[in-house]
């Protein structure tokens, strides 16, 4: 009696633990259905009527192409609208959208979603697509209330379209709770960033990814983090106006078209030119002084350097530097001044490019009798093509100075392009095989099948997504 009272006691137990997660807070629970693939979570509709009710309460949908391989868009869009059809009129916290360009969405099916979400209040909205057959951005986005942040990554205008190189913002703008923003391939001047800056006060961190066109003037006392990574027309000039900027990146531009007005004080900086001089005359290194992260890329930078370095005072925060494609081996007072000035360096990449021609000169400075003291370098990597020549010069410096060979790394443009892809190769993989493995488990739990006549056909190779559909009868629950 006493060892059955024992067995019905820790049978008891294990359902109690079995079940232990759906007694968790139901923020708590949206927060773990967040970080679940959504045909995951149509699933778990069957356990039981509490994950019922949370899975069609969902606070955060994301919709990854990678999570619906060889689903034709019409079979998508259903698996959408039928999912939008049984959520219960809550709230949404996040719809994010990442779409494969090789099968385009209908664009009258975008729109629909994105109303959706703006209708129940959504405070993350990110849609990336390659395709939108639309020049106008649909307007109710830039109206919406309870948005906080927002990255629009939609490709550029239709080619048939003369008038306009990206999509087209509307003319109102009201974004009151906004934080962040990241728009690509969407012509932004300095009229419409106005809009933004003055609409959104809340605005902290904006990313214009091949967006930007005649910004003279960014102005803003709330922003604290800029990203300009490409520009719709070639560059003249901008102004930034951000006391308060904290960390800056610009990819695409000169050296001398940025200018700064009320100089912050950066604590991270990331800025690879298309320059080869630098005539300006303000001290271009007074914004970077109290920098604990610099990558600093371009000829105009070292042509920059060259001037500022030998009289600016020293980077007392720097832990991490990458600099370089100019070419280090035949001109390194840059590399060597930068480490006299940064006493508490971690970590140093250097990035070595060629000569663009045989016989080019290099003009640099003499480097006879500098030393240097990182006593905190514990890493150092150095980026090169595998034919360079004179790498050793750059070596043997950096030994001289006290750093352990032990600690320097060479590392191949090749090696570099081969591990990134394997790594890509690697994760999609990775990806492929948790799919795979969900799906067998599906088979091997048939009360996970709704009840829907493709469940019950032979699916063939090619298809065998489309004709396992397990979400069409959504709508009749």
């Amino acid at each position: 009696m006493e060892s059955s009272g024992d067995e019905h006691a820790m049978e008891s137990d294990t359902e109690t633990e079995s079940d232990l997660i759906s007694e968790l807070p139901e923020d708590i629970l949206q927060k773990i259905l967040s970080c679940v693939r959504i045909r995951t979570v149509v699933r778990m509709r069957r356990l039981s009527r509490k994950w019922r009710e949370l899975c069609e309460s969902l606070q955060f949908i994301r919709l990854d192409y990678r999570d619906f391989e060889h689903w034709k868009a019409e079979k998508f869009a259903r698996f959408v609208n039928n999912l939008l059809l049984v959520r219960w009129k809550v709230d949404l916290h996040t719809f994010q959208l990442h779409w494969d360009p090789h099968t385009p969405l209908n664009c009258n099916d975008v729109r629909m979603w994105i109303g959706y979400a703006v209708k129940h209040n959504v405070k993350v909205l990110d849609v990336k697509l390659c395709l939108y057959d639309k020049t106008v951005l649909p307007p109710g986005i830039f109206t919406c209330r309870s948005l906080q942040e927002l990255n629009l990554q939609w490709g550029n205008a239709p080619y048939r379209d003369y008038e306009h190189t990206g999509l087209v913002l509307p003319d109102i703008i009201n974004l009151p709770s906004l934080k962040k923003l990241t728009l690509r391939d969407v012509e932004v001047d300095e009229l419409s960033l106005n809009r933004f800056i003055a609409r959104s006060p809340g605005l902290e961190d904006l990313h214009l990814i091949d967006s930007a066109m005649r910004l003279d003037l960014i102005a803003s006392k709330a922003l604290k983090r800029l990203t300009l990574d490409g520009f719709l027309y070639e560059c003249d000039g901008f102004i930034i106006a951000a006391p308060h900027l904290t960390g800056f990146e610009c990819t695409g531009c000169s050296l001398e078209a940025i200018s700064w007005r009320d100089q912050p004080s950066l604590e991270s900086a990331r800025i690879d030119t298309c320059g080869y001089t630098f005539d300006c005359e303000s001290k271009f290194t007074g914004v970077l002084a109290y920098a604990k992260k610099l990558t600093l890329f371009g000829p105009d930078i070292k042509v920059m350097l060259e001037k500022e370095l030998p009289t600016c005072s020293a980077f007392e925060g720097l832990t991490t530097l990458e600099i370089g494609e100019w070419n280090l081996f035949e001109d390194l007072f840059v590399v060597l001044r930068f480490l006299q000035l940064s006493p508490r360096l971690e970590e140093l990449t250097l990035v070595h490019r060629p000569l663009d021609y045989e016989g080019e000169e290099i003009d640099g400075m003499p480097i006879d009798g500098m030393t240097f003291g990182c006593p905190f370098l514990e890493s150092v990597v150095i980026q090169c093509s595998e034919d360079d020549v004179g790498i050793e010069k750059l070596v043997n410096a950096l030994v001289v100075n006290g750093i352990s060979l032990f600690k320097i790394d060479i590392a191949f443009y090749g090696d570099i392009e081969k591990r990134g892809r394997a790594e890509r190769i690697r994760a999609d993989e990775e990806r492929s095989k948790e799919l795979r493995i969900f799906e067998k488990m599906a088979k091997k739990n048939p009360e996970w099948i709704y009840d829907d006549p493709y469940a019950r056909r032979k699916p063939d190779s090619e298809q065998s997504d489309e004709l396992s559909s397990e979400f069409d009868d959504l709508a009749d629950y």
